[in-house]
């Protein structure tokens, strides 16, 4: 049957270059739109020179595929591990062969679990159990681009539904083709390790829509982008509530949904075929698969740099993006309520108002605010107060957070949290819930945002008492670093107590401006103007930000593979600054060893 399969799979295969051409023919005759492309397939080249140890161990996997290996090795921003062939003539003839490798695979993967998935890539284009089987995925491949680009109505009905009809005869052999492809994997990294890749697989791809999503996204409205982008996705998914929402997603990963154009059976009778073949003792030992690149971080960043380039956003920490995103989403839910109160003249159109209603028992007054579509008048009411509850809440955030009572943090569980100024989680959406469901509660409620005014003026008292110190002024420099960029600051200062930041005076500028002119260095100029000044009289001064050592959470410091460096610093208060400089900027003293000593473990460098 397989054989018969084959024979039809290859006259069809016939036909499609006659109705290719065809289809070509047409595309010639139906109106142009202009379209532009890429020669750029994306991602950052990973060459041999630089990556020895990655070539070597890619080309023993397509030896044992018994397949060439890749021309091209490019690590790209997705849950993706891939082989292309650039083709013609429906992919009979083949080009460039090009790997791509997916940074959240480096880092939510074993090596093992690594080869398993490049052993699978590879083994589509092998020739060990079958030729037929590598000629119809490509086929199939390229049938699928054809039709999906067919835009003349002429011949692109007769054209997709000869693609339907060959996809439905040879699905029995890319079936088969996908399980040779599994076998590999097996042989490769052993089947149980290829099982376990199997099921993380979809949890690493959840994992990732998820920090796109709730953190990446919430900064891009805004004109923001994290800095120490890949990083902060190991972070996500080192969080012990999403390492079990992602144990869940393992042990029963969903199953895809598939088009008419896809080769792979059912996962779970792929999983269940590998198990079947695991033995006992069969243990993964191999460490993380990042460990395959050398220096894994500067490639990180490299890649980093060229995914946001020329997108304008401006690189900031993830804590100071979820503020302001937590903050503004905060704000948007807090108007739209509000307003709503006030078209509909409930007076006075404010968070007390709202709490007044409630305790006076005058529920329904917020309930016809929204309108909604349910099968049962239970049903109405509970979505109702779902929905005022949630802008009710955010009403009362916003509040808090403009009176500084509280503020928005950043979770991984989350994307954010509201902590008031003891650092306590509060949850001001689920207090309103309660108090819509009972009214006794709205007083409970009231209390609690008194009880924060009361909080309040006790760390303010608590700021002013004799017995807390103010921070030690610094006593004498140990470095500078000039110009940098980020936040208006630039010059960076390491002092014996903390680091320092200046913003540019006016006579800064005049002079920086006049050593530019008279082929001066601005920086070193900037350096020698802050040196002049005692260290005790800037860390006063309006345009100039100090930062004690023991009050600095983090600073990471990184250099791209253009030449640029940057450092963001986080402090224990949860401010933060991203700043920015080029290899032509002027250092006086050996700053680096200072902050290194003084931060300890604080200090990173990639």
């Amino acid at each position: 049957m397989r054989t018969l399969r084959a024979a039809l799979a290859v006259m069809f295969l016939a036909v499609a270059y006659v109705l290719a051409a065809f289809a070509l023919v047409g595309q010639q005759m139906a109106p142009r739109r202009r379209s532009r492309t890429s020669s750029d397939p994306g991602g950052l080249v990973l060459t041999e020179q630089d990556q020895p140890g990655l070539w070597a161990e890619v080309r023993d996997l397509a030896a044992t595929a018994g397949t060439r290996a890749p021309d091209e090795i490019r690590l790209v921003p997705e849950v993706n591990a891939a082989v292309s062939e650039e083709t013609s003539l429906l992919g009979l003839r083949t080009g460039t062969r090009r790997m791509f490798l997916g940074v959240p695979l480096l880092q939510g993967l074993s090596r093992n679990q690594l080869h398993a998935v490049l052993a699978h890539e590879l083994g589509h284009h092998s020739t060990s159990h079958t030729r037929l089987g590598a000629l119809i995925h490509r086929s199939r491949l390229a049938i699928a681009e054809v039709a999906a680009g067919l835009s003349n109505p002429l011949v692109k009905r007769p054209f997709r539904t000869y693609a339907r009809l060959f996809f439905s005869l040879t699905r029995p052999l890319a079936h088969a083709h996908e399980i040779d492809a599994d076998q590999l994997s097996a042989t490769v990294a052993g089947p149980r390790t290829a099982a376990v890749t199997l099921r993380t697989l979809p949890a690493l791809d959840a994992a990732w829509h998820i920090y796109l999503e709730q953190y990446v996204e919430a900064g891009t409205h805004y004109g923001l982008r994290p800095t120490r982008f890949f990083d902060n996705f190991t972070n996500l998914m080192s969080d012990p509530e999403r390492l079990e929402e992602l144990a869940r997603i393992s042990a029963a990963p969903p199953e895809s949904k598939t088009s008419a154009y896809d080769s792979h059976p059912p996962l779970s009778e792929r999983i269940e075929r590998l198990e079947a073949m695991a033995s006992a003792d069969e243990a993964d030992k191999s460490g993380n698969a990042a460990s395959i690149l050398r220096y894994p971080s500067q490639n990180f960043l490299a890649l980093e740099d060229k995914t946001f380039a020329g997108s304008g956003l401006t690189p900031a920490p993830m804590a100071e993006i979820v503020s302001v995103a937590g903050a503004r989403a905060a704000a948007l839910n807090a108007e739209t309520l509000l307003n709503a109160m006030q078209e509909n003249q409930i007076v006075p159109a404010t968070v007390r108002g709202a709490l007044d209603l409630i305790a006076s028992g005058n529920l329904d007054a917020l309930l016809d605010l929204v309108e909604v579509e349910s099968t049962t008048p239970e049903d109405d009411t509970s979505t109702k107060r779902r929905v005022i509850a949630r802008l009710l809440g955010a009403a009362i955030a916003h509040e808090l957070v403009g009176e500084d009572k509280a503020r928005y943090e950043l979770s991984w569980a989350g994307p954010w949290r509201l902590v008031d100024i003891a650092g306590q989680e509060v949850d001001p959406e689920d207090l309103a819930y309660e108090a819509l469901g009972s009214p006794g509660y709205a007083a409970a409620l009231r209390a609690w945002v008194h009880q924060l005014d009361a909080q309040v003026d006790n760390e303010a008292q608590a700021h002013t008492a004799p017995e807390t110190p103010a921070p030690t002024p610094p006593d004498g420099y140990i470095g500078a670093l000039a110009p940098i960029s980020g936040d208006g600051f630039r010059t960076l200062l390491v002092t014996d107590t903390g680091l320092m930041l200046l913003k540019p005076s006016g006579s800064d500028r005049l002079a920086t401006g006049l050593a530019s002119v008279t082929s001066g260095s601005p920086g070193r100029k900037l350096i020698q103007r802050a040196l002049d000044r005692s260290p005790a009289e800037l860390a006063t001064a309006s345009n100039a930000a100090y930062v004690p050592w023991d009050e600095i959470r983090a600073l990471h410091l990184k250099q791209s593979s253009s030449g640029r460096r940057s450092a963001d610093i986080t402090t224990a208060a949860g401010k933060g600054w991203s700043l920015r400089w080029t290899n032509a900027a002027e250092v006086e003293g050996h700053i680096w060893p200072a902050v290194d000593h003084y931060l300890g473990r604080r200090f990173t460098v990639d």
